[in-house]
């Protein structure tokens, strides 16, 4: 009974901690639940974050933006639910025989499809993944649309560009330089397309002057290239003079843009001796003529601006260089004469004997200090020669006076040296090897010892050895 009333109370207190836990978790953050899981004995509590739906949807798209395998992508698919706005945009649907996606070609995008996308069609479509939020849906964002067929193309190129690269085709060490202000420019494209058009109206409007050289060429379809490459060829020719050659086309499809994709146009860009700029516009791919050429433009238009300068430009920095010429010109010559008649202003040249007569003034001087000094010099030799006399004597002096002092040092020293000693009768004994023996511990009876006198040296051998001494007569 206890014991039941007791798990009553504390199932009660346990209940309130909870309420009063979950009250202080939502005035933290609103991301974490908690929950408490009571089996008698054993509390534990578990936490996770929630999510709201719009986070969970933003967190879903941004991890798909942040992800290079979702953009900028090549999908394969037929095409169901096909629409065409009019708007101009095209929504349809891919599908395989697993998934389906929704997808949408804008109009600013399809604009240069070289064909028309029908129920039943496989495509190969180039772009992105996106997410819509407020549906919560994905689709695919198309960029370009090509047909199945051009996959095998697409190989073909990749090879190529394999091959060209491993060749050193597209060194950078084999670009050249676009001329600053090329005098004639050469022009290989279609006589009758937009990008001509552009080309010259740019090149005209930048620089009046140019010369330009069109040669006609076909830039799509059957015998394309070897137009292209024909029209690059002549315009290598000295006879024309051509500074620089822009070479391409305008928009279009993957198919019309072939051409500029073919080994022998390739080639011709590589091998050509003047300068070449590849211009084919608004394509997704960049064709190899855009890796062989010098520079690679995006557009026609823009290859004329990389090309030609603009004239106005030029004459206005001209005209600013010039100026800045005369002002530098007219600034020193100013410089100048204000320096000339600062100097035109001096005394020296006003009064140039004045030069003359200080120079006059100040060699007077060296020269009177000069004889003076001499008779100076003249005076103290003049007084040093009738010194001299005396100045012997006194050295005589002190010549005797340090040799008698040198014979009383040598005497001193000749009293102190052995030989001096020796002569009063004193000897000096040493044993065998030469060491001179100067106390009684150092001789043993029987030792061989060697006596030296004023006058020779004897032998002699040690009978006995006593510690006693005596000076004077025998006690």
């Amino acid at each position: 009974m206890q014991f039941n009333l007791a798990l009553i109370i504390f199932t009660i207190i346990l209940k309130k901690a909870k309420i009063m836990l979950h009250k202080i978790l939502s005035n933290i953050s609103n991301k974490i639940y908690v929950d408490f899981i009571s089996n008698h004995n054993k509390i534990s509590f578990i936490m996770m974050t929630v999510y709201t739906i719009s986070e969970i949807t933003r967190l879903i798209k941004k991890t798909i933006q942040e992800s290079p395998d979702l953009n900028s992508v090549w999908i394969k698919g037929e095409i169901s639910n096909l629409t065409y706005h009019s708007s101009g945009h095209i929504y349809f649907s891919l599908k395989d025989s697993d998934a389906v996606v929704s997808a949408a070609f804008f109009k600013y995008t399809n604009r240069n499809l070289s064909f028309k996308l029908e129920e039943g069609m496989t495509i190969l479509a180039f772009g992105s993944i996106n997410i819509f939020e407020k549906r919560g849906t994905y689709q695919f964002i198309v960029a370009e649309v090509r047909l199945e067929g051009i996959g095998e193309l697409l190989k073909r190129i990749e090879q190529l560009k394999k091959r060209l690269l491993e060749e050193g085709v597209f060194d950078a060490s084999h670009k050249k330089r676009i001329p600053f202000l090329p005098r004639r420019l050469g022009i290989v494209t279609s006589p009758t397309g937009a990008a001509v058009r552009d080309i010259i109206k740019v090149a005209m409007r930048r620089f009046p002057n140019i010369e330009i050289v069109l040669a006609p060429a076909k830039v799509q379809g059957a015998l394309a290239a070897e137009s292209i490459v024909r029209g690059i060829e002549e315009l290598n020719n000295p006879e024309h003079g051509i500074d620089v050659i822009i070479a391409g086309r305008g928009g279009g499809s993957f198919e019309d843009l072939m051409a500029f994709n073919e080994e022998i146009v390739v080639r011709s860009f590589f091998a050509s001796r003047v300068p070449i700029i590849s211009a084919v516009g608004h394509q997704v791919d960049h064709p190899l003529s855009d890796e062989a050429a010098d520079y690679a433009a995006p557009t026609p238009s823009a290859a004329a601006e990389i090309a030609i300068p603009v004239k106005n430009e030029l004459i206005d920095y001209i005209d600013g260089l010039y100026s800045r010429s005369v002002n530098a010109l007219n600034y020193s010559v100013k410089d100048m004469q204000s320096r000339i008649a600062r100097i035109n202003d001096l005394r020296v040249f006003k009064n140039p004997m004045e030069i003359v007569h200080n120079a006059e003034l100040i060699l007077s001087d060296i020269e009177s200090r000069i004889l003076s000094s001499m008779k100076e010099i003249t005076a103290k030799c003049r007084n040093s020669f009738l010194a001299l006399p005396d100045n012997i004597i006194l050295i005589k002096n002190i010549l005797r006076d340090k040799a008698h002092k040198l014979e009383i040092a040598y005497n001193i020293i000749l009293n102190l040296s052995p030989a001096a000693l020796l002569a009063k009768g004193y000897s000096l004994t040493m044993d065998m090897n030469g060491r001179i023996i100067k106390s009684i511990e150092e001789i043993k009876e029987g030792a061989n010892i060697s006596t030296i006198l004023k006058d020779g040296s004897f032998a002699s051998t040690v009978n006995s050895v006593t510690k006693e001494v005596y000076i004077g007569k025998e006690r």
